[in-house]
């Protein structure tokens, strides 16, 4: 449905979509505060879930993933449990020493550094430090401070993709129509 409204273009004789234009929802139309619905992806939901859901149509994934500007879902959308684990085993194996589910127990064990990132403060999680500062402050102020390791940072990191916004479904045939022709005008 989303690259149907592209342009096509010839390339050495052949005719094929141009998948390289791209607009952004802002470029497309002008939202106010009520445009906008937040929403929770649970486990194993998929744009198309989503679109079904709450546009009554799967073929609107497009639009979940434009609003959030959403360019690679294998990435930016949140990972299942089992995709989030299996993406830690490829991730840290170098880094752990070993492989399969050794990954996941090194990027948890509480007892080592070395799958400590950094450290985060108790009082203003905004505050940071690295192995250096930490291990260079005084007791007193490494006492604000915790580590904060694989598991948790990666953890935190495919939570965050969970929060995510949906257009107003009455603006979806709109919104449709406009990227039509702002792809078809570049």
């Amino acid at each position: 449905m989303y690259f149907s409204a592209f342009p096509t273009t010839d390339f050495n004789g052949t005719t094929l979509l141009d998948i390289t234009r791209k607009a952004k929802l802002s470029s497309v139309v002008e939202f106010d505060a009520l445009s906008y619905m937040d929403y929770r992806v649970e486990e194993g939901e998929k744009p198309e879930d989503v679109a079904f859901y709450y546009y009554d149509d799967p073929t609107y994934a497009w639009l979940v993933l434009l609003a959030n500007d959403i360019v690679d879902p294998y990435t930016q959308w949140p990972k299942t449990i089992f995709a989030f684990e299996e993406y830690l085993k490829v991730q840290y194996a170098d880094k752990s020493g070993t492989t399969g589910d050794a990954v996941i127990e090194w990027c948890r064990n509480a007892t080592i550094g070395a799958n400590i990132l950094y450290y985060q403060s108790h009082i203003d999680p905004d505050i940071t430090l690295n192995r250096a500062s930490y291990l260079n402050a005084s007791n007193e102020a490494r006492v604000e401070f915790y580590p904060v390791r694989v598991y948790e940072y990666e953890f935190k990191l495919n939570e965050q993709n969970r929060e995510i916004v949906l257009i107003n479904k009455s603006l979806a045939p709109y919104i449709k129509d406009k990227l039509e022709a702002t792809l078809n005008d570049e």
